[in-house]
């Protein structure tokens, strides 16, 4: 048995009132209020929890953790993530530290692994993780084999298993939707299915263990199972089973497809965003794709987004509110002010400088909360419709907002989101940070308290200040919009148990 303790410095503060944030998908829950401690963490899945290509949400996750101060220890029979060709650079070592805190690297998943073979029904065809099962790890009267077995018993637990046995073991018989009653017979039925053996031997091993169960994530375009009808029959029919399987078992579902589905693509509907996923399987998530997964898990459990080590503010303490930014606006065309609101008109463009003495050479901070569009109503609209660019005369971030999509400069997706509906502002910083320590430097971004950017490279033209502009034929409403001299990460939402300041 592998086993690490991760340490958290001592506790600066203490943010109370935790929440799950607003914007968290309606199909997720959570049966308890979230810890500041999760005692030890099992992670159970297959190759997109061990990581294939880049990390896996589980780095993602211990991220956001450290920076909210959640404690954790990570136990597993398993240790590493495996890598993909050209993309050993993301593989991640265990030990590797995230601002002096190690990642251990640890779970219980490996590449092509089956929810049968992590529940022991169908000991013939085990092949992975020396065909052991959930028994053997948790010594439970049922084991068979000594060899990797826990030490303790996990005190929270995330399962995303599924994928393989749907796109694989069912899909190649003609079709996942084919196939489907027969997929959700051997997931999700009664006390039979794999997914509640394998909650149920984790609730006899500790009756007080917090089940985290994710929802099979979506796949990309080139996958042969790709027709409209597999991917309706994953995301409309077995997630929905995922989720009221949670809900009976009093277990937390995280609806991954939130943020990872591409809701501009009619022809296909499901397909993941194209570039969440890996161009050569389009199955194993990016490293956007990690980083929305993670993002997702954490705000459903009820935590605070990342901080990127930096502390945190609201906006209402941002050096220039709306209505300043208006005032002092060099060039204001097309734009009125209506308290803090900037009602913009087709082609309108505010265009803001620096207050003269304004030293932002080592961060600034800008944030927009705007609803646009009208979704699919008439189909999407994938043409930029705001556009905000904001900059320190060297580094310089472009924000795209479509009806369908928050982008990064032109078109990378950075989240799927229906802009129609959005009650969030999007939050977007100059990090400096430290290489060494596994913080990347450049552009961070947040929709609400969810970071959906990391380490993002400038944008050309360099500017020096800041422009909103409304680049399409509509009036579109800034409901706020903020600019500030310092980096800093939004106001949390959910649960921090310390605010931990990285840097000067």
């Amino acid at each position: 048995m592998i086993r690490g303790k991760v340490i958290r410095l001592a506790a600066l503060g203490m943010i109370a009132g935790a929440c799950v944030c607003a914007g968290a998908s309606k199909k997720s829950h959570s049966s308890a209020k979230p810890s500041p401690k999760l005692g030890h963490v099992l992670y159970i899945g297959d190759s997109i929890t061990h990581g294939y290509g880049a990390p896996s949400y589980r780095w993602a996750l211990h991220k956001i953790f450290v920076d909210n101060g959640i404690e954790y220890d990570e136990i597993g029979v398993e240790v590493g993530n495996n890598k993909a060709a050209g993309n050993a650079a993301f593989l991640i070592e265990q030990g590797t530290t995230y601002l002096g805190v190690p990642f251990r690297n640890l779970h219980a998943a490996m590449s092509s692994q089956r929810a049968y073979e992590t529940s022991g029904r169908n000991h013939e065809k085990s092949q992975r993780l020396g065909g052991t099962d959930i028994f053997d790890w948790l010594k439970l009267p049922q084991a068979d084999k000594t060899d990797r077995q826990l030490d303790e018993m996990p005190d929270t637990c995330f399962i995303l298993l599924g994928t393989n046995d749907t796109l694989s073991d069912y899909g190649g018989k003609g079709g996942i939707a084919k196939n489907i009653s027969e997929v959700s017979k051997a997931l999700t039925s009664g006390k039979n299915g794999d997914i509640p053996v394998i909650m149920d031997a984790l609730k006899k091993a500790n009756p007080k263990v917090k089940v985290v169960l994710l929802s099979i994530p979506a796949w990309g375009a080139t996958r042969s199972n790709n027709t409209a009808a597999d991917y309706k029959s994953v995301l409309q029919t077995l997630n929905k089973q995922y989720a009221s399987l949670a809900k009976k078992k009093k277990a937390v579902y995280v609806d991954l497809n939130e943020g990872l589905v591409d809701k501009t693509c009619e022809e296909t509907p499901g397909r993941a965003v194209a570039s969440f996923v890996n161009r050569g399987d389009q199955l194993h998530p990016t490293l956007q794709g990690d980083l929305i997964m993670a993002g997702l898990v954490a705000r459903t459990m009820g935590y605070a987004g990342r901080s990127a080590g930096l502390p945190r503010k609201a906006s209402a303490k941002f050096d220039q509110s709306a209505s300043m930014l208006f005032e002092g606006a060099r060039s204001k065309e097309g734009v009125t002010l209506d308290g803090e609101k900037l009602v913009m008109g087709g082609g309108g463009k505010l265009e803001v400088t620096w207050p003269t003495g304004s030293d932002v050479s080592k961060g600034f901070s800008a944030q927009a909360k705007v609803a646009l569009g009208n979704g699919s109503k008439g189909g999407w609209q994938n043409t930029e419709s705001l556009v905000l660019t904001v900059g320190n005369g060297e580094h310089t971030a472009r924000l795209v907002f479509k009806e369908g999509a928050i982008c990064w400069g032109k078109d990378t997706v950075l989240y799927p989101i229906d802009m129609s509906t959005n009650k969030e502002a999007v939050r977007v910083t100059w990090v400096k940070g430290n290489p060494d320590e596994h913080l990347n430097p450049g552009f961070y971004v947040w929709l609400g308290d969810m970071c959906i950017g990391e380490g993002l490279p400038d944008v050309a033209p360099a500017l020096n200040g800041m422009v909103i502009e409304n680049v399409s034929s509509e009036e579109i409403t800034v409901e706020s919009a903020a600019l500030d001299g310092a980096s800093s990460a939004p106001a949390p939402v959910g649960l921090v148990k310390e605010e931990k300041i990285y840097g000067e």
